[in-house]
């Protein structure tokens, strides 16, 4: 059969016996957010034959219905990789959909796809102008590549939950004011993110650490800053922000990784007194008490601290864990990701710790902002930003004050501290 299969009829004479296959869910602009496009194109493989396409919305061919498609995958093969699940989520769900890690950024496009995106990247329907011939050559080069990175095991945490909540997150989108918005941000075409009164962010899942990174179209969502004013441009499409932030998370992350007990007083008081050896701290001995942790934290620490049993404690877990990635030349992150040593660029112990934190930061963050989203799926206040220590919600004051108490209970999960500030926009915030 000819490799286009373009009609319900050529479809169900497809037979193919695997019992597994790859898809990629091509839209009709790659530039666009997931919730502002649709499919153009299906790319379907199965690991011992060639690639098919099934066109959806191209110029060049007839139309199949994309649920048939679906359906049709669904009910002839019992696993299904994708790369970039997250982005697959927004078309269709399903158990059997497995998530190749694999960043759809890297791929390589051929010279006429480039072209074309370059000189009509900003229509909409960007991807029906290239030819179905060369999409599928592209997709049969990077299939290469990709198949390279096909999971052998499949771990619950990164394949469903990490994908799901940020989906959950990215499509709620943020609210603007458009003349602040255009005043402070500089991007490329506001309809790859912009719709009406609402700005979508993307978060790349695929890094090392598995920090998670949220930088679309020009703007870094992930480091908006807090004093050039451009924060005013996010105003709640409901009544009012509300922000829920990790107090001296990393410092509190360690302290459960090295099973060191700390209360919910602020933590640089807590080493402060232990650096200082008194029971009362001045400010200035409190702002250098802050300054010395995070040093210590991310540098390692110093002689004169060594014995402080919090420092104590996180040596002799450090010296474990640069004494197993050696012996094993891996690393298994919180969450089960496993990296290789030659994954790791100089790897010295701090760097192995500070790894270790950043994966068990997202694992935590993901897990409970999870809850958090399940509790707020019958309401009208959903969460709409994550960065890393702390989580924006917009919220509806229909659904009550219990539902901050609620949410900030969920979040603290009996290990943090999570304090709350709000305003009636992104830049007003003040704390409770």
């Amino acid at each position: 059969m000819y490799y286009i299969v373009e009609t319900k009829e050529q479809l169900n004479r497809l037979y193919l016996s695997d019992k597994e296959c790859y898809i990629r869910v091509i839209p009709m602009n790659d530039e666009y957010h997931s919730s502002l496009t649709s499919p153009c194109l299906i790319y379907f493989k199965t690991f011992n034959n060639k690639g098919y396409i099934f066109p959806i919305n191209h110029s060049e061919a007839f139309k199949l219905s994309f649920n048939e498609v679906i359906e049709w995958i669904e009910s002839n093969f019992e696993k299904i990789y994708t790369i970039n699940k997250k982005e697959c989520l927004y078309y269709f769900d399903s158990p059997k959909l497995i998530d190749i890690p694999y960043d759809n950024n890297n791929l390589d496009y051929t010279l006429i796809w480039s072209r074309t995106y370059d000189r009509y990247g900003h229509l909409p329907f960007c991807t029906s102008l290239v030819p179905i011939s060369k999409i599928y050559e592209q997709e049969e080069k990077s299939f290469k590549e990709i198949k390279e990175k096909i999971p052998t095991e499949i771990n619950n945490f990164y394949n469903n939950t990490f994908p799901e909540v940020f989906k959950s997150i990215e499509e709620q989108g943020l609210g603007i004011h458009r003349d602040y918005f255009d005043k402070h941000f500089k991007y490329h075409e506001k309809e790859w993110f912009i719709h009406g009164e609402t700005v979508y962010t993307k978060y790349n899942l695929y890094n090392l650490t598995t920090r998670p990174t949220n930088s679309f179209n020009g703007v870094n969502f992930a480091a908006l800053n807090k004093n050039d004013g451009s924060r005013t441009a996010f105003i709640p499409k409901n009544d009012m922000f509300f922000e829920f932030d990790y107090d001296a998370y990393h410092v509190r992350i360690l302290a459960n990784l090295i099973g060191f007990s700390l209360d919910r007083e602020s933590v640089h008081n807590q080493l402060g007194k232990m650096y200082f050896n008194k029971t009362e701290l001045t400010d200035e001995e409190y702002a250098k008490s802050k300054e010395l942790t995070f040093k210590q934290l991310y540098g390692g620490v110093f002689k004169e601290y060594r014995e402080i049993p919090f420092f104590k404690a996180m040596n002799e877990y450090v010296e474990k864990l640069w004494e197993l990635f050696n012996a094993t030349e891996k690393l298994e992150l919180v969450g089960g990701k496993i990296l290789s040593k030659e994954q790791i660029q100089n790897p010295t112990p701090n760097k192995i710790l500070n790894y270790i934190i950043q994966s068990a930061e997202t694992h935590n963050n993901v897990i409970s902002v999870k809850k958090v989203i399940d509790y707020l799926e019958n309401k009208q206040s959903k969460v709409i930003l994550y960065t890393y220590d702390s989580f924006l919600i917009d919220y509806s004051s229909t659904d009550g004050k219990e539902v901050l108490k609620e949410v900030k209970k969920l979040l603290e999960n009996n290990k943090y501290v999570v304090k709350v500030a709000y305003g009636n926009n992104y830049n007003s915030l003040k704390y409770i």
